[in-house]
């Protein structure tokens, strides 16, 4: 058992022991203070001078189990009994030496002390539980929220998906290839209402396996009969939906085009999806070993314009590169810290 688990099983104790009755309470630190005296005496007899620190134990141990009044009795009534048994002359009350009668007033006033931090500290923990409950509550009611806010946004959008696949059935070649390209970008935020969570009071997105997902889904709709390979590597990450939302539309065009234009007359080839950290910036680069998609930063088509829009909006800029064999798209997103 680790120091936090014991801490928080001896305050449950303690606040159970605290719905005792209070006559009972007394009675059980009136029997106690008596039993340790009596066990002193048995064992050690009279001749062991000033026994204070077992009974700091037993003023602790009361005014934490069962409250501060208790903690105070046994101040007091320890003193008396010591002072009774333990000090010379031995059964009076009477105190001959000096030195002893100091370091009596010194056990009183470090006992009452100690059952008044006790007390103090237990109030303290109390509250800091009941807050602890309730922040618990907060978060628990905020990711129920949020769950209802994402299931409703994720039939939104699928019914915009189907309205958008039904006018493509009934639309010519070129507009329903602009349709369908539509349905694919709205169910590329859909996913990310999928993975929405809740990390340190920020709604965020982890990197790893919503792009993993996306990959998944563009080789079901994109290349399942096609002979091209996506291999996606992907490093975890929480990111707001601010950037999920871009990151995962410029995935999506940038593997769109590729299987489009880098691999005619069903060409076989390999397209790599790559997303990490390097220092304060993530890096994203989506590339293929195809003929190539040569498109220039302010030229290109809807998509290349598109995906220079989406990374305006995270920030950075994107960089169309020609390699040989193929070519890569790459995005530089700045981390920025969230305070």
């Amino acid at each position: 058992m680790n120091m936090n688990a014991l801490f928080s099983t001896v305050h449950r104790l303690a606040l159970a022991s605290r719905e005792v009755p209070v006559l009972i309470r007394y009675s059980v630190t009136i029997v106690v203070v008596v039993f340790v005296v009596w066990l002193w005496l048995y064992w050690g007899g009279q001749d062991q001078r000033h026994p204070f620190l077992i009974f700091f134990l037993i003023i602790f141990a009361c005014g934490a189990f069962l409250d501060r009044g208790n903690g105070f009795l046994a101040t007091w009534l320890s003193a008396g009994l010591i002072d009774y048994y333990m000090i010379a002359p031995y059964h009076t009350l009477d105190i001959a030496n000096p030195s002893d009668q100091i370091a009596l007033i010194l056990f009183v006033v470090i006992g009452m002390i100690i059952a008044a931090v006790v007390e103090a500290l237990h109030v303290g923990l109390v509250e800091l539980a009941v807050e602890h409950e309730l922040a618990r509550k907060a978060v628990s009611d905020r990711e129920i929220l949020l769950e209802e806010l994402s299931h409703r946004t994720r039939n939104d959008l699928a019914n915009v998906i189907t309205l958008l696949n039904l006018q493509a059935r009934t639309a010519d070649a070129g507009a329903r290839e602009a349709l369908a390209s539509a349905a694919d970008r709205v169910q590329t935020i859909a996913r990310v209402h999928r993975r929405l969570q809740i990390y340190n009071d920020r709604v965020v997105v982890d990197t790893k396996s919503y792009i993993n997902e996306l990959c998944n889904d563009l080789r079901l709709s994109r290349l399942a009969s096609r002979p091209i390979a996506l291999e996606c590597h992907a490093e975890s990450h929480s990111v707001s939906l601010e950037k999920a939302v871009p990151l995962g539309l410029i995935i999506n065009e940038s593997v769109t085009n590729a299987t489009k234009h880098a691999f005619p007359d069903e060409r076989p080839g390999i397209i790599t999806v790559r997303f990490a950290r390097e220092g304060s910036y993530y890096n994203l680069t989506v590339a293929d070993n195809g003929i190539g998609t040569p498109q220039a930063p302010t030229g290109g088509g809807t998509g290349s314009r598109l995906m220079q829009m989406l990374a305006a909006q995270l920030g950075s800029k994107i960089a169309f590169e020609d390699r040989h064999p193929g070519s890569a798209v790459i995005v530089t997103i700045a981390v920025k810290t969230e305070k």
